[in-house]
């Protein structure tokens, strides 16, 4: 049976007979051999600890956002989110356009906005919850694709 992944790597444990106490090869599939370990159990805690500390699942800046601000469809058109104490409201005014309203406030956000994601990028930075530096590089991906070698900034 295949070890469980862990941030999306699947360790191999195998064991060796002829090795001692230290019976257990632990093989990560982007380092290679990390250790030797007594039981099957301590490889597979040590991998875990591997991942987390060399290889973090990190989710790319316009997840980040949808994970912030989940828009829900209201009606058709009409997409909402409450964030703290503020109601907004997206609603699509045309193919390619999308306005959002500070129902609480009665106000729009003036913003250019032609998808749910540009939506979500302003409703984030109105409501404080995305940085200028997050909203940057989730605009930037939503423009042009994340390239399969990025590096997140963090």
């Amino acid at each position: 049976m295949p070890e469980p992944a862990v941030n999306g790597l699947r360790p191999q444990i195998t064991e060796e007979q002829d090795a001692g106490p230290e019976k257990f090869t632990l093989t990560c599939p982007r380092c290679g051999v990390v250790g030797r370990y007594r039981f099957a159990l301590l490889a597979r805690r040590a991998f875990e600890a591997h991942a987390d500390e060399e290889h973090p699942a990190v989710d790319s800046p316009l997840d980040r956002i949808r994970t912030l601000v989940d828009l829900a469809e209201t009606t058709p058109g009409a997409w909402g989110c409450e964030l703290g104490q503020e109601t907004y409201v997206v609603r699509q005014r045309a193919h390619d356009q999308y306005e959002v309203e500070v129902t609480s406030r009665r106000i729009t956000i003036d913003a250019p906005l032609r998808t749910l994601d540009d939506a979500r990028i302003a409703i984030g930075g109105h409501a404080k919850l995305v940085n200028a530096a997050l909203a940057t590089a989730a605009t930037i991906q939503l423009r042009h694709g994340t390239p399969a070698d990025a590096i997140p900034l963090e």
